[in-house]
């Protein structure tokens, strides 16, 4: 009979979270001396010392690896993102305030985020994509959607799914512009100007005469 933890994991699953996160920091440290091309899913293994079968087992791809980074990473945050959110006074304050985090985050480590969203939109664009394959983005653009349909300031006639998976193009959109440009990227315009999208779409507004 397999023994569980006080959070109710058995022990083989104790034991493949405890890979998965040894995996996760020996390539992580990797990614960061030698970057993510020079760095090779055999030398990932090795460092581990783990074969090359195991950790296939467990990612398939470099790119899965860093996107499993990240996705942890911004759920270690999400509790005290969500918060924040709700003491927001509206929607469009919410957006632009965590789109501007992100941003921030990515400045400093672009090769990792890069190969990150890449990974992502790949499978955001698929017909079929992994369901698997989560950004960590998810539960913030949820949290967004939910409190701005429920105040009323954005419609609850469309289907959730399509809304959030809007704003989450939103933030890939917001992404590309910095990486077309690092140099004149400026980030208060370029969210403000994606947010308002969103928000008010890109028809001109009808001015009514009297």
């Amino acid at each position: 009979m397999e023994s569980h933890s006080a959070s109710g994991e058995t022990r083989l699953e104790r034991k493949k979270e405890e890979m998965k996160q040894k995996i996760i920091a020996v390539a992580m440290s990797l990614f960061k001396n030698q970057g993510v091309e020079g760095t090779t899913m055999e030398q990932i293994a090795n460092e581990a010392d783990i074969a090359k079968g195991t950790l296939y087992n467990y990612f398939p791809v470099k790119e899965a690896i860093i996107s499993e980074f990240i996705r942890r990473s911004f759920q270690e945050k999400s509790s005290e993102r969500i918060l924040r959110l709700r003491e927001m006074p509206d929607t469009r304050s919410r957006m632009v305030l965590i789109l501007a985090e992100l941003m921030a985050g990515i400045r400093p480590q672009k090769e990792i985020f890069e190969k990150y969203l890449i990974y992502q939109i790949q499978n955001m664009i698929s017909l079929h994509p992994d369901a698997g394959v989560k950004s960590g983005f998810e539960l913030l653009g949820s949290e967004i959607i939910e409190l701005g349909q429920k105040n009323g300031e954005i419609r609850s006639d469309l289907p959730f799914g399509i809304l959030k998976a809007l704003f989450d193009f939103i933030f890939v959109e917001v992404a590309q512009q910095f990486y077309a440009a690092p140099e004149a990227f400026n980030s208060r315009t370029v969210i403000e100007q994606c947010v308002d999208l969103f928000m008010d779409g890109a028809a001109t507004p009808v001015v009514k005469h009297i």
